[in-house]
């Protein structure tokens, strides 16, 4: 008990003399950084670009309210916005929903600015607003098409605004993520200096929240308050008191164990040995179990002499036992006789396992031998792909998830260095296991073959795409029925110069995903797969403009269509993407293990869906 108080005692005052260390340091940074986390959070609502261009379609293309409805109320709804608008291009209410209770607040009085004078030629604006005793968080966005939200050059088609009020549950999260202090909210200066918390001034931190013209609208303060030590110091006494009375109790604990329990048992073990009663007669009058063992012993000895007696009688009864024993043996030989005839029928059931043990062993070696060529044409797989892999000097750092549903794979995965061009490749075939290995391999081919007919400056992915596409339908060719046959491949193929970073990206619906300075972008492919399939158009190139650091993700639909969780529902796409944001500040290896565990461990121990392959690599 000592032991542990004193443990207790040094680990508290270390913590003490943590938060003075942390006290004395630049205790501001640490807020804002905290803050600027969980603003950016909730603001990243509105630089989503993955449905971008639905909402233009939707607000420019002829105001669909259905779709306004659903998707400006699930902002509402599900972000605990306290107001959505939607302004047009003149800086006009086009949409407006308000959450309940805040019908008659006016969110968006600026003074003498418009939305559009307050935008300029941003792309994102964050800022806070006082209406009466209530402080506002406003977070807007520029309506541009989602290819656009890279160079940002589109002028805007309209403005996003969304508002969230700073409540006592937000204040907790910023109190929780820091640690031990206390948590306010005011809007002057000489409103912190009336607080009773201001008795700590050396652990005081203020967070100035700025409004729309960045002039300090209200101040969020914390106080750190340890007083542990002191506390511990004012337990001392109580300790020693306690400890002095636990001893007190001790002794007398065991001194009365002596008199009532040490005392009779060793008694009662020496009439065992000398078989006198002598010394157990006085604990008869005890009412205690002392007392039951005692008259117990007594009886016992008594006993004892009855059983030389009846040791006489047992004599006799065994002779009685001995013709018994003879009535036994006949019943054995009779017992013996049907011995034999259940031997019989064991030999029967003895051919019957030799002959199922043949059929077993026959599957056996049938199986085997299909295992056998699978595990090889796993082996051709490899070395296939390892010639397609990145080599050194390509990327600042990569990684490659690989993980096939079965022995074999439907997923592969291309790369290649042509002078100063970077070719990345991820498909995707139809099915998996032998079939889809059997079509990852035609698309290595072809996409070889393509590679060698052009030159360093004429490698252009849709281009690419659609020879790979005229290739593999012309390697398909036509089923028993004379159709066409439906099997084919998804693909995301990106092309850019590694000098001049410029680069073009096209898919065939698959989409390539790009994480810059913490903020995510979806470049969709186009809904043209390569094969025989009723849908047919050409493939569209997006111009990107890479950054160093900027970091790229082409993966197949298993990684977001895995079933698993305790609602046994699949990953989506959505959580995965989100998934990779949060792992992209690690290094690739890192990332590799991260993106691993995520899916394996959602999966738990249902099935794998689908081969599962991911190529992410960082741009130097």
């Amino acid at each position: 008990m000592v032991g542990c108080l004193i443990f207790y005692y040094i680990k508290q005052h270390k913590l003490q003399h943590d938060v003075e260390q942390l006290a004395q340091g630049d205790r501001t940074i640490l807020a804002n950084r905290i803050m600027d986390v969980y603003s950016k959070q909730y603001s990243n609502i509105v630089r989503d670009n993955s449905a971008w261009d639905e909402f233009i379609a939707s607000f420019v293309g002829g105001h669909n309210e259905e779709w306004l409805l659903n998707n400006i109320g699930y902002m509402l709804e599900n972000y605990n916005s306290t107001c959505v608008c939607v302004f047009d291009t003149t800086g006009a209410v086009a949409y407006q929903r308000k959450a309940a209770g805040s019908e008659d607040i006016e969110f968006y009085d600026f003074g003498d600015k418009s939305v559009v004078e307050l935008m300029g030629d941003k792309h994102f604006i964050d800022f806070y607003k006082r209406i009466g005793d209530v402080l506002y968080e406003y977070h807007g966005a520029a309506v541009v098409s989602a290819s656009d939200m890279i160079t940002r050059e589109e002028k805007a088609k309209g403005y996003l605004f969304m508002v969230k009020k700073i409540s006592y549950e937000l204040l907790t999260e910023y109190q929780n993520a820091i640690g031990n202090q206390d948590i306010g909210l005011v809007f002057t200066k000489d409103e912190i200096k009336n607080t009773e918390d201001f008795a700590f001034p050396n652990y005081l931190i203020v967070k100035e929240m700025m409004d729309y013209d960045n002039e300090p609208v209200a101040y969020i303060y914390f106080v750190f308050g340890n007083s542990v030590v002191g506390m511990f110091k004012q337990f001392i006494p109580i300790f020693l008191l306690v400890s002095l009375m636990s001893l007190l109790i001790v002794i007398a604990i065991m001194r009365y164990t002596t008199i009532k329990i040490t005392r009779p048992l060793k008694n009662i073990a020496e009439s065992f040995d000398t078989g006198k009663t002598d010394k157990i007669l006085p604990l008869k009058k005890e009412t205690n179990e002392f007392g039951v063992i005692s008259e117990m012993m007594e009886e016992f000895f008594i006993q004892k002499d009855s059983l030389v007696t009846l040791n006489t009688e047992l004599h006799q009864s065994r002779e009685e036992v001995m013709v018994q024993n003879e009535a036994l043996q006949q019943q054995k030989e009779e017992i013996s006789a049907q011995h034999e005839n259940d031997l019989m029928l064991n030999e029967e059931l003895s051919a019957i396992n030799e002959d199922l043990a043949a059929q077993k062993k026959e599957v056996q070696e049938a199986h085997d031998q299909l295992t056998s060529g699978i595990t090889y044409a796993s082996r051709l797989q490899s070395a296939m792909l390892q010639a397609v892999e990145p080599e050194p000097d390509m990327f600042k750092d990569f990684c490659i998830v690989y993980y096939p549903k079965h022995i074999v794979s439907g997923d592969f995965y291309f790369t290649r260095k042509i002078g100063d061009t970077i070719i990345a490749c991820l498909g995707d075939c139809t099915g998996h296991g032998v079939p889809g290995a059997m079509l990852a391999s035609m698309g290595i081919s072809f996409l070889t073959q393509l590679l060698l007919q052009y030159g360093e400056h004429e490698l252009m992915p849709d281009e690419i795409l659609s020879h790979l596409k005229d290739k593999v339908s012309s390697a398909l060719g036509l089923d028993q029925e004379g159709e066409q046959r439906t099997d084919g491949m998804d693909v995301a193929l990106l092309i850019y110069n590694k000098v001049s970073r410029n680069g073009y990206f096209s898919g065939a619906h698959r989409p390539m995903v790009m994480i810059r300075d913490g903020e995510v972008f979806t470049i969709k492919g186009d809904n043209i797969p390569i094969g025989h399939f009723r849908k047919e158009g050409k493939f569209t190139p997006v111009n990107i403009n890479f950054q160093p650091g900027d970091k790229v993700y082409l993966f197949s639909d298993g990684c977001s269509d895995q079933t698993g969780g305790e609602q046994k529902r699949r990953l989506m796409i959505q959580n995965f993407r989100a998934k990779l944001l949060e792992f992209s500040p690690m290094p690739f290896a890192e990332q590799k293990k991260a993106i691993e565990d995520l899916i394996f461990g959602w999966k738990g121990n249902l099935p794998q869906t689908d081969d599962i392959s991911l190529l992410g690599f960082e741009v130097e």
